[in-house]
């Protein structure tokens, strides 16, 4: 079972659609979806009971060294500024080019200079149920998915991106299915309607127009679809200081195979997640909406092709999340 197919079993089990509710995005369609094999956004998430894995040795906040400041709210909702439907701010990144196109035009192009590989790719379609192919420089990036979903890099040099250097990104609509989750039953692209890509580049977490905190309390952290007592029971759960939100916080475990790992915050910041001293992804989030933001485990060797880290099963492992800008509380699960 590859990522993807994760995601589809995941959402089946949720009961419930993947939406696209961020007060600072708005789009329709998936949550998220990762650049391929590198980290992928799995959002399918709901409450479960938490059982921590029998594995754990020992766990600490790390004391002193708070990492950075929280980042500047605005004093009052700015409006919000849109090119092509797209928000100029969204997932921590600036809009930098924006393209629609109407149906029945099933294709558009957009190509640009990029000064990073920290990108954000999104597309938006007037029906979400329309079906969608994305290449990048020739290459296939994502194949028959949903249109209507945000891509978050890194990864993107896999697909021949160079700072400086034109890269050129095409959309195709490749075909519509049923409003049923559970089949994948085809229909007719509408004759009518209207779809869009656009591309952002990440900007340091001072310089995001970070929207006010809520009045209310916020609300809980939730654990992955599907996470009854049986499947989870194995799970590793680490969770943010009580009392400090934004303290460092590590601990050791006797390693089991991971398949997936799955953040979620509170607040806007980030959350560098590092294994034996090895930073392998780093959780962002630019709102109050608790979106998780999730990558894959060390299966099939992947971690060691692209960390060179190889944990085998049993052996002691040090686990660190080091906050920035965090403060609300945030928790991180490794899946087996």
């Amino acid at each position: 079972m590859n990522l993807t197919d994760l995601r589809r079993v995941l959402d089946e089990r949720s009961g419930e659609p993947v939406g696209h509710d961020m007060p600072d995005v708005r789009l329709h369609g998936v949550r998220a979806k990762v650049a391929a094999r590198r980290r992928r956004r799995i959002a399918v998430w709901t409450a479960c009971a938490v059982v921590a894995l029998g594995g754990v040795a020992t766990a600490a906040v790390l004391p002193g060294a708070h990492t950075g400041v929280a980042p500047t709210t605005a004093d009052s909702p700015a409006p919000v500024r849109t090119t092509e439907g797209f928000p100029e701010y969204a997932y921590g990144a600036r809009l930098v080019a924006a393209k629609s196109a109407a149906l029945p035009e099933r294709r558009l192009e957009l190509t640009i200079v990029p000064a990073t590989l920290d990108l954000v790719v999104s597309t938006r379609c007037d029906d979400a149920l329309l079906q969608e192919e994305l290449t990048i420089n020739g290459h296939v990036f994502d194949a028959r998915g949903d249109c209507g979903q945000v891509h978050l890099g890194p990864g993107w040099d896999r697909y021949d991106i160079t700072v400086g250097e034109p890269a050129k990104f095409v959309l195709t609509i490749t075909g519509a299915r049923s409003a049923s989750r559970l089949s994948e039953i085809r229909t007719q692209v509408p004759a009518a309607g209207t779809f869009g890509l656009a591309i952002g580049e990440r900007v340091p977490l001072d310089e995001y127009p970070v929207p006010p905190r809520p009045p209310k309390t916020l609300g809980p952290l939730a654990l992955p679809a599907g996470c009854t007592a049986l499947p989870c029971q194995d799970f590793v759960i680490i969770r943010s200081d009580p009392a400090d939100p934004s303290r460092p916080v590590r601990q050791s475990v006797r390693w089991k195979t991971v398949a997936a790992i799955h953040m979620v915050a509170q607040t806007p910041g980030l959350l560098h997640l590092r294994v034996n001293g090895i930073e392998i992804t780093t959780g962002r989030w630019s709102d109050y909406s608790m979106n998780p933001d999730s990558m894959y485990g060390d299966q099939d060797g992947r971690w060691q092709r692209e960390f060179g880290l190889n944990p085998r099963p049993g052996d002691p492992v040090s686990i660190e999340i080091v906050p920035e800008g965090v403060t609300g509380a945030w928790q991180v699960v490794f899946a087996l």
